[in-house]
């Protein structure tokens, strides 16, 4: 039976999702959790540092990037390297819930 825990409110996060090589395979993945406090401002300001300042998996060596902001709260990263462009994505969200079992 799964168990709900208690949450702090407004527990702000930074999220990035990026592929990332397991094994032989290339698949989408969370790689950063990063706690950003009670401030949904100072949340946002993390994560758009995150989409400047991030080193994905994918280049080895970042060439360049362009940094779109898609929302109040997302952006998009397309980050040049020397064999082709990936791109992840920075997301701002508030923790709601946390359950075991």
């Amino acid at each position: 039976m799964e168990q709900r825990q208690p949450v702090s409110p407004n527990q702000w996060f930074v999220l990035i999702e990026e592929k990332v090589t397991k094994g032989q395979s290339i698949q989408w993945s969370l790689t950063a959790t990063r706690p950003a406090g009670p401030d949904v401002e100072q949340a946002r300001r993390l994560a758009a540092e995150a989409a400047l300042m991030h080193l994905p998996q994918h280049p080895k060596r970042v060439k360049g990037r362009q940094v779109f902001q898609t929302g109040p709260d997302n952006w998009l990263v397309v980050v040049a390297g020397a064999k082709g462009d990936f791109h992840f994505r920075v997301s701002v969200g508030v923790l709601t819930a946390v359950t075991t079992t």
